[in-house]
């Protein structure tokens, strides 16, 4: 949990309780700060040193605003926080005033039985969406993509007759990729398509509504997805004006994941 030089500057009259009691004494700001980690000693000269000039010890205001500026964007920042709140003698207008200065920081106050919590702020560790579009050289693109594939690759192809692409999934089948196909059983195919008996396929007569399987994608380790407009053919990559979209987001991968099972089965 992180927050703003302003919010800090602000909050140092609820840490130190000149504003908002319990009031904490110099040795007692010291011991408070040192349950979180800090390492601080109240000797006869006052405060620890925070590098004030002249070897001036610093007042509890000045002690307080460093140590939250040290403490802020740390794991212990948000329980230190928590254990103020829920010293407060006034709670409900202490809250008030501290909800105030934290909602521009994105976080809010909750009760849960009975205790005081800070919320939200919570880090999102998931690596973040990417979608990427191509328009041109699109058959290294995808070379590119299935050239990392660690675990399985699926794909669903209306047409599928590109030999470059076929010799990569095959190449990446040897190493131990779950390769299956999904191809639509037409006469482009079956003349001019690539010999899909080395690998698991299913071949579709028809969609599941009576037409065309017309679908195009390609699912890699269950974590990126290649879709668009694309069919793995010669004429797609060499004639056509064409385009896919590599969208690298686990959620949708499982999305479309569970659509080449659906069409299979």
């Amino acid at each position: 949990m992180k927050i703003s030089l302003f919010a800090i500057n602000e909050m140092i009259p609820f840490v130190t309780g000149d504003e908002h009691s319990p009031q904490r004494s110099g040795p007692q700001l010291v011991k408070f700060f040192n349950s979180f980690g800090a390492r601080d000693i109240y000797d006869e000269l006052g405060l620890p040193d925070i590098g004030k000039k002249n070897g001036q010890r610093p007042s509890r205001k000045q002690y307080v605003e460093a140590r939250l500026n040290d403490f802020s964007g740390s794991p212990e920042f948000r329980g230190l926080l928590n254990t103020i709140i829920n010293e407060f003698d006034n709670k409900e207008a202490s809250i008030k005033s501290l909800t105030e200065i934290l909602l521009p920081e994105k976080y809010s106050i909750i009760e849960v039985k009975g205790s005081f919590n800070i919320a939200g702020g919570v880090v999102d560790r998931r690596k973040p969406v990417v979608n990427e579009a191509h328009f041109q050289d699109i058959q290294n693109q995808i070379l590119a993509e299935l050239d990392n594939a660690k675990i399985s690759i699926r794909v669903i192809m209306a047409w599928f007759t590109n030999e470059d692409l076929f010799s990569k999934l095959l190449e990446k089948s040897k190493q131990g990729v779950d390769v299956q196909l999904a191809i639509y059983d037409d006469g482009v195919n079956k003349k001019h398509g690539v010999d899909f008996s080395q690998l698991p396929h299913v071949m579709i007569k028809r969609g599941k509504k009576g037409g065309l399987m017309h679908d195009k994608f390609c699912v890699i380790d269950n974590q990126i997805v290649i879709t668009g407009s694309y069919n793995w053919t010669n004429n797609a990559e060499f004639r056509n004006d064409e385009n896919i979209t590599v969208e690298k987001d686990p959620d949708q991968a499982t999305r479309f994941s569970l659509e080449f099972k659906r069409l299979t089965t």
